[in-house]
């Protein structure tokens, strides 16, 4: 067991086996630990406690010999305090620690809300992080948590009520369905966001189309085809942009290199509008082999710049020439940069609030593949646990290690690959091999009476664990292949250990780099950012609200267990590591993967969605107290040509300073967000000067002199004018009047406050509905004042004797006068004069059993046929108007493979073909669409099981794209189809029809199995 040794003066050293203890004087909660250290290995991570507190989590020490490490740190009580400084991996000796003060630096303080919030709560694989955004554009953000494989990606509404609720549909659309980065946009301008889903290529052998979802009211519909994605390839995210700055937006598709290295790699598509994309050839660019992108603007230009990056490949930055050609300017770069590999993510933020973009890249491992890399290994005295991740390949790791009594393996994973796909990674225990099958995610237990000796070979697959006597032990790690795609476990009741190889050192060195103008410089050592390091993520906000941008790294962390993410704070000119603020999961399920800062409730606090590589997701609500002042800007659609929000820009200037950011993701891997309620921290400041936003097609508005601590959108613009409407001039004596607001541009904020001058005149309520209260001849003035400005406006009007004022007309209208059963709706109705003395109409069905009408004119279709509604003055029913309504019927949609009993019942002659008739029906007012389908398909596939498919034979009729209804005949070829009776045990055949509607549903009939016999 570790011993804790005291040791109040320097130097003192720290191991593995002895924390060491030390008491301080704390006289402010707030403090920078400062340490000086010397390691006496490759690698370390240093830890903290103040009494039972953890106040520095796995600080890395990133290689051997001298350093410097600093953290910030928050006291929960001042006076004497007990440190406790904690190392794992090798010894450290301390020769200065520090406390120094931090004057006006507020250290966040984050909250999980995930359950509170209605997040699953699941564990499972992710895929570089979630896509937020305002789908429905109500003006709270909603978003995607993107994960893999076995558990589907999810979306989640907003509900703005710090609750979201799960859309009614997974976006997987089977078990396992291979889906990666997400993206939203409005690519046809009708006021909400559209989804590309990007999806892999079964490891390069199945190149696979972006799943395009269109949509449509809160439904999404499949649109892969009907949009134009012609392409598969290893699909890992597309990215929007407006690449020929027509104001259209297109999308570029970033893939994984294919088997083969297939050109293009990244596929581009213009948006030619009517809702449809052509794909680009885009030289150079579309031929990088990085793949993971950040979109950007580097210059300010206006135009899209687009970053690739990878693990396995340099990076390469392309300036936008706004004409879908691209330009590299990588030579811009740091050669430190354009050097190294492994970039895990990269950020775009303003380190320096000049306006231009700087960029952080974080640089990791991969949490798979890493040929070459040695076994990943951690030990924690204190626990006895010793956790090991070996890379896939073709090897051997033997290690031997002492335990005093049983030994448990836990945190047991691994997947298969190459052929080993669902077989056994047996541990073998002893010198005769007894093997025990544990299954991924399974508990083993075991002693040394079970496994005692050695053996003479390990030429097998498997783990192997030998006890040699003493309570030593060794053990062996084998794989007679690439059988993995990833493997691990934590082994507890180990007490020491001594390695035959040397395990890998995971730190990395992140980048920071400042944009000044003509050239982008490496500042990480000036702003002081951690030299080591393993980050998967980062994501970028203003975490204080004091005005200046801050960064949270995701750590992968250790094969164990999850530790705390880098935050780091900007302080004016270098950035403050902070690691216990809440907004992690430390000791929980899982790696540290990527998020998005965002205001998640509109509070003018960053919130934090995160992933957990293996583990959760977490949403993180900001509850920093002393936090400073805001600004949130909801940037909508340009005013005059109605351009979406994406590549706007968004300038805040108060008498502090100036802040100006780009509508965008906060940091990208796969998934791109689209951030349009911009936040701005604006730290003391009580006034706003201005706020400027520029679309990028030029287009601009402007707020000016407006208080902190509120939304702007550009929807509600301050008004211009004001002008009250009102067909009268005069008002009778104890009559009413409704009086109209004109607000310009049409586009600003037209609530007002209404008076009057004289309430014994007229009275105005806050609807603008004027009573005559006075008598003949009195007049007053009414006025309206706008709520957000000092504009106002004034209309005056006179009294005058009561005269009668008759309803004279009535006219019925609506643009539609078919209906479909179920379907309700308002009829239009104008009555002349506006507003007579009494307008109550009497509404009346011809044939209640066919539709009936409310009083107010709502009408509900009950059943197929034509039906006139009538609206009839209640003081005089002479006047009336009418109008003749058709209610059709509601069809179902269907797919009907014709003979079901044929096919399900008897035997299949097999004489070269089978000829299938197929009647199908989108159902009312739908129509057959591509999807990703083609048309109308049929399949006769081949299974080894439910449902693992092992042959498909499928035909498509593109013919039947839309139309509503119909049927087609398809001969389907038999050649290698099998006699039923010949197949192996398990198989079976099926026979499948299927199309989508344009409402989203897929409809299907299936027939199995069916009894192919020889002719």
């Amino acid at each position: 067991m570790p011993v804790t040794s005291s040791a109040n003066n320097t130097p003192f050293i720290v191991k593995p086996v002895s924390p060491v203890v030390f008491n301080k004087t704390i006289d402010s909660a707030v403090k920078r630990l400062v340490l000086e250290l010397d390691n006496q290995g490759e690698y370390a991570t240093l830890s903290v406690y103040a009494g039972e507190q953890l106040i520095v989590d796995n600080m890395n020490v990133p290689s051997k010999g001298k350093q410097t490490l600093s953290a910030l740190v928050k006291f929960s009580d001042l006076g004497q305090v007990e440190l406790k400084v904690k190392s794992l991996t090798s010894s450290l000796v301390i020769h200065s620690l520090t406390l120094e003060s931090v004057e006006d630096l507020i250290i966040p303080h984050y909250e999980d809300i995930s359950v509170k919030a209605g997040l699953d709560k699941i564990s499972s694989l992710k895929y570089g992080g979630p896509s937020v955004a305002d789908i429905n554009n109500n003006g709270y953000y909603d978003f995607v948590v993107n994960n893999h494989n076995e558990e589907s990606s999810k979306l989640y509404w907003n509900n703005g009520d710090g609750t979201v609720t799960k859309h009614h549909k997974d976006l997987s659309r089977w078990y396992m369905h291979d889906l990666h980065g997400t993206s939203f946009a409005d690519y046809d301008n009708d006021g909400d966001l559209d989804l590309i889903l990007a999806q892999g290529g079964g490891n390069g052998r199945n190149p696979s189309r972006n799943n395009f979802y269109h949509n449509n009211d809160g439904e999404f519909v499949l649109y892969t085809g009907d949009i134009g994605i012609e392409r598969g390839a290893r699909g890992r995210g597309s990215k929007w942009g407006d690449f020929n700055k027509d104001g259209k937006l297109d999308f570029v598709m970033i893939n994984e290199r294919g088997l083969y290295k297939e050109t293009p790699q990244h596929h581009f598509y213009e948006n030619v509008g009517e809702g449809k994309f052509e794909l680009r050839s885009v030289d150079g660019i579309e031929n990088e082999t990085p793949e993971r992108a950040l979109i950007t603007d580097l210059n300010n230009d206006g135009i899209d710049d687009i970053i690739l990056y990878g693990h396995r490949d340099a990076m390469s930055v392309w300036r936008g020439n706004g004409d879908f050609t691209f330009t590299n300017i990588t030579s811009q770069f740091p050669q430190a940069l354009r050097d190294v590999k492994q970039i895990s993510a990269v950020v775009d933020l303003d380190i320096d609030n000049n306006g231009r973009t700087d960029l952080y890249f974080a640089r990791g491992n991969e949490f798979e593949h890493g040929r070459g890399e040695a076994p990943s290994v951690d030990f924690d005295p204190e626990t006895k646990q010793f956790s090991i991740k070996p890379r896939p390949y073709f090897g051997k790791d033997q290690w031997q290690f002492t335990a005093d009594g049983t030994l448990k393996l836990d945190n047991y994973y691994f997947l298969g690959q190459n052929g080993f796909r669902h077989k056994d990674y047996p541990i073998f225990l002893g010198k005769d091999k007894h093997a025990t099958a544990v299954p991924s995610g399974g508990e083993f237990e075991f002693s040394a009476e079970d496994a005692q000796g050695w053996p003479d070979d390990i030429n097998k697959s498997g783990v192997y664990f030998g006890h040699i006597g003493n309570g030593q032990w060794k053990a062996a790690l084998v794989r007679k292949g690439d059988i993995f795609w990833a493997y691990k476990f934590n082994l507890t009741g180990v007490t020491s250990y001594d390695l035959e190889f040397t395990p890998e050192n995971r730190n990395l060195r992140d980048f920071l780099i400042r944009n000044d103008g003509d050239k982008f410089v490496d500042v990480s050592e000036e702003w002081q950012i951690p030299r080591g390091g393993n980050a998967q993520g980062v994501t970028t906000g203003d975490f204080n609200n004091n005005g200046r941008q801050d960064l949270l790294v995701y750590r992968w962390g250790n094969v164990n267990h999850r530790i705390s993410d880098l935050m780091l704070l900007n302080n004016n000119g270098r950035f403050e590591a902070v690691t216990m603020h809440g907004a992690s999961d430390v000791g929980g399920p899982g790696y540290g993967d990527m998020g998005q800062a965002f205001d998640f409730d509109m509070n003018g606090r960053t919130d934090i969605l995160s992933g957990s590589e293996f583990g959760e997701w977490y949403l993180y609500s900001n509850q920093t107290e002393g936090i400073g002042n805001y600004a949130l800007v909801r940037v909508g659609y340009s005013p005059k040509d109605n351009i979406d929000s994406i590549g706007a820009t968004v300038t805040v200037k108060t008498a502090d300073g100036k802040w100006r950011k780009r509508v965008g993701s906060a940091g990208e891997i796969f998934s791109q967000s689209l951030l349009n309620i911009v936040h701005f921290g604006l730290g003391d400041a009580e006034e706003i000067e201005s706020i400027m936003v520029t679309w990028r097609n030029g287009e601009s508005v402007e707020f000016k002199d407006k208080s902190v601590n509120q939304q702007f959108y550009t929807d509600k613009l301050d008004p211009e004018s004001l002008t009250i409407e009102s067909e009268f001039e005069h008002i009778r004596e104890n009559t009413g009047v409704a009086l109209g607001l004109i607000s310009h541009p049409l586009n600003s904020d037209a609530s007002v406050v209404w008076s009057t001058s004289n309430n014994k005149v007229l009275t105005v309520n806050q609807s603008g509905v004027v009573s005559a209260v006075g008598q003949a001849g009195q007049s007053a003035t009414i006025t309206a004042k706008s709520k957000v400005t000092n504009l106002a406006t004034t209309r005056a009007f006179e009294l005058v004797d009561w005269y009668p004022n008759p309803i004279e007309s009535i006219v019925l209208s609506d643009k539609e006068t078919s209906f479909i059963v179920g379907e309700t709706v308002s009829l239009n109705v104008a009555v002349n004069p506006a507003q007579p003395d009494d307008a109550t109409l009497t509404w009346s069905s011809s044939d209640d059993g066919i539709a009936t009408v409310t009083s107010h004119g709502l009408v509900s279709a009950l059943s197929v046929g034509e039906v006139v509604i009538t609206a009839q003055s209640a003081v005089n029913n002479t006047i009336k108007s009418t109008i003749k309504l058709t209610v059709e019927p509601n069809i179902e949609g269907f797919v009907r493979i014709s003979g079901h009993d044929t096919y399900a019942q008897q035997p299949i002659v097999m004489n070269g073909t089978m000829t299938v008739k197929v009647d199908y029906h989108a159902g009312t007012e739908n129509k057959v669409i591509s999807a990703d389908e083609g048309g109308l398909r049929i399949w006769l596939r081949h299974f080894q099981r439910k449902w693992l498919p092992q042959r498909d034979i499928v035909l498509v009729k593109a013919e039947a794209i839309d139309t509503e209804f119909g049927s087609f005949s398809f001969t389907i070829p038999l050649e290698g189809v099998a006699p039923t009776n010949t197949l192996p045990e398990g198989h079976f055949y099926s026979l499948r029809a299927t199309f989508t509607a344009s409402d989203g549903t897929m409809h299907s009939h299936e027939i199995y199995p069916l009894n192919f016999v020889a002719d």
